[in-house]
C-alpha cells in the first residue's frame, strides 16, 4: 500500500513561510499567481503538488513529480473543498497555462497560498529534475493523516526503521541531475530545522566557501583582507550562482533586541519590537548611515544562527579558519545583500535544535555532472536529522580549486599547488564536520543513506557521533 505525503510540517500561517511564499511568489500580467521550479523542488512536504493533467499524461512521456497528487481540471474545487485556505498547494500542467487558470480559479475561492509550477512540466524536466511514470499517483488522496507514533518517537532517538521509511518515501526525496545543483542549486547547512529537500554540508555555501579561503591561505601563503573576500564572494556568485547562509529565531531575536536598544540608532525610524517582518525588512535593507552599526551586530557570535559558522568564529584552533576571514566574510556577505546582489539567501530557521540521528547520503556510483542526486529532507515525522553529503560537497571543491586555479595572478593557485589544495580543504572539511557533530549532535546514531537509484536505498547504521 501506498503511503500518501504527510501534512506541511510548515503551517502556512508562520511568518518565515509567508516570507518564503512571498520572496518567491510571481505574478503574470494576467495576476496568474506563479512558483520556480527550484523552489518547488526544495520543499518537501512544506506543500502540497498537485497535477492537474489528464490521467494518461501523467504516465506518459513527461511522467509526474515523485509523490505529487492527481485533481483532475474539472474537479478543481475539491482542492479547496478538502484542503481549506491556508494548506500551500503548487498546481502543475503540462507547459503551467492550464495549471495558472486553476490558481486563479483557486485563489478566488479564498486558498491564501495557490500557484501554479511556472513553465510546468517542461521547465521541471529542463531544470534536471527526476519524474515518475509510475500509476500509484492515482492512490494517493488529498486529505492525509498526522504522523503516527511508528513513524518516530517523541523522544529520543531515530532507529533505522524509520530512516528507512523515511528515505523510502518519494515526498521526502528530489532527485536532480548534479550539474544543475552545481549551477542553480543550494547547499544548505546539516542543520535539522530547515524543512526543505537539501544538499547538506557544515554551514551550507557559506561554510564550505569559508573552508576554500582557509585553505587557499593554508596553501599559497595569501592572507585575504576584507576587500578581497568581497571580491572572491562576488566572483564567485558570479560562476555558481545562488549562495545559502542560514540564522535561526532565537539569534535573530537577540539581534533584533540589540539593536532597539542600542542608542546610535535612536535616531532612527525603527519598526515596533513585536514586527518581526518589519524588521526583516530593515535588516534586510538598513539606511546608509545605520549600515556600520547594524553590520557590528550582525557580526556578533551572538547573533549568528548557524552553529557551524559560530563555532568557526569562536574556535579557530579546532576550524583551522582565522576569525578575521570569518568576520571579513560576514561583511562581504550582508554588503553585497544591501547593494542589491540577488544570489545571497539568507533564511531564518525556526525553532530549537531538536535532531534526533545524523543521516549521511550517497549514491553508490562514481559522481559526474549528469548523475542524478538524491535532495533528502531533514524531517522524519515528527523529528529532525542533521542531513550531510559528503560525495557532493566534495565533487563542489573540485571545482571551487578550479574556480581558483582560474582567478588572477594575487590569489591563483598554481598548478604544482592544486592536488595539496583539494587535499586541505577536504582534510578540513573532515576536521570541521566531526567538531561541529561532536557540539551539536554528541551522542546520536550515525545512519548511512546508500541509493542505487530512486527506487533502491540500503540504510546503514554507522555508529554514533
Amino acid at each position: 500500500m501506498t503511503t500518501p505525503p504527510p501534512e506541511p510540517s510548515v503551517p502556512a500561517n508562520s511568518l518565515l513561510f509567508q516570507l518564503k511564499w512571498k520572496a518567491e511568489l510571481r505574478a503574470s500580467g494576467a495576476m496568474t499567481p506563479r512558483v520556480p521550479v527550484q523552489f518547488v523542488a526544495e520543499q518537501g512536504r512544506a506543500i502540497r503538488v498537485i497535477d492537474i493533467r489528464d490521467k494518461e499524461e501523467l504516465t506518459g512521456m513527461m511522467g509526474h513529480i515523485p509523490a505529487s497528487l492527481w485533481v483532475p481540471l474539472d474537479r478543481i474545487a475539491e482542492v479547496y473543498q478538502q484542503l481549506g485556505p491556508d494548506v500551500p498547494v503548487v498546481l502543475v500542467s503540462h507547459s503551467g497555462r492550464r495549471a495558472g487558470l486553476a490558481a486563479q480559479y483557486l485563489h478566488a475561492l479564498g486558498m491564501q497560498y495557490v500557484a501554479a509550477l511556472s513553465g510546468g512540466m517542461i521547465a521541471w524536466r529542463t531544470a534536471g529534475y527526476s519524474t515518475s511514470r509510475h500509476a500509484t499517483i492515482f492512490e494517493r488522496a488529498l486529505t492525509t493523516p498526522t504522523f503516527t507514533a511508528e513513524e518516530g518517537p517523541a523522544t529520543g532517538p531515530l532507529k533505522q526503521e524509520h530512516i528507512e521509511r523515511h528515505v523510502g518515501d518519494p515526498s521526502q526525496v528530489r532527485w536532480a541531475r548534479l550539474s544543475a545543483l552545481l549551477m542553480t542549486g543550494r547547499r544548505s547547512c546539516v542543520d535539522g530545522r530547515d524543512e526543505q529537500g537539501v544538499i547538506g554540508t557544515p554551514g551550507g555555501d557559506a561554510g564550505e566557501f569559508l573552508l576554500a579561503l582557509a585553505a587557499v591561505e593554508n596553501i599559497t601563503g595569501t592572507v585575504f583582507d576584507d576587500k578581497m573576500v568581497e571580491e572572491l564572494l562576488f566572483q564567485e556568485l558570479e560562476v555558481f550562482g545562488r549562495f545559502y547562509m542560514h540564522t535561526d529565531t532565537s539569534a535573530w531575536g537577540r539581534l533584533v533586541a540589540a539593536l532597539a536598544a542600542d542608542p546610535r540608532l535612536s535616531g532612527q525610524r525603527l519598526p515596533p519590537r513585536d514586527d518581526e517582518e518589519a524588521w526583516h525588512t530593515f535588516v534586510d535593507h538598513p539606511p546608509a548611515e545605520a549600515r556600520p552599526v547594524v553590520m557590528e551586530h550582525l557580526l556578533e557570535p551572538a547573533h549568528l544562527g548557524c552553529g557551524h559558522l559560530k563555532l568557526m568564529l569562536t574556535r579557530p584552533q579546532d576550524y583551522g579558519v582565522r576569525p578575521d576571514l570569518v568576520r571579513s566574510f560576514l561583511r562581504a556577505f550582508h554588503d553585497l545583500r544591501w547593494q542589491g546582489v540577488p544570489e545571497l539567501e539568507f533564511v531564518t530557521l525556526s525553532g530549537v535544535h531538536d535532531e534526533a540521528a545524523v543521516l549521511t547520503v550517497y549514491v553508490e556510483e562514481d559522481l559526474w555532472d549528469m548523475t542524478s542526486i538524491p535532495l533528502v529532507s531533514p524531517s522524519v515525522g515528527p523529528k529532525q536529522v542533521f542531513v550531510a553529503h559528503p560525495q557532493v560537497a566534495a565533487k563542489h571543491r573540485d571545482h571551487y580549486v578550479e574556480f581558483f586555479r582560474r582567478l588572477p595572478r594575487w590569489v591563483k593557485v598554481e598548478p604544482h599547488q592544486v592536488e595539496p589544495l583539494r587535499t586541505e580543504m577536504n582534510a578540513l572539511a573532515a576536521t570541521q564536520l566531526g567538531h561541529t557533530l561532536k557540539s551539536l549532535a554528541n551522542g546520536l546514531p550515525i545512519f548511512e543513506a546508500r541509493f542505487e537509484g530512486p527506487e533502491t536505498v540500503r540504510v546503514l547504521e554507522a555508529g554514533k557521533v
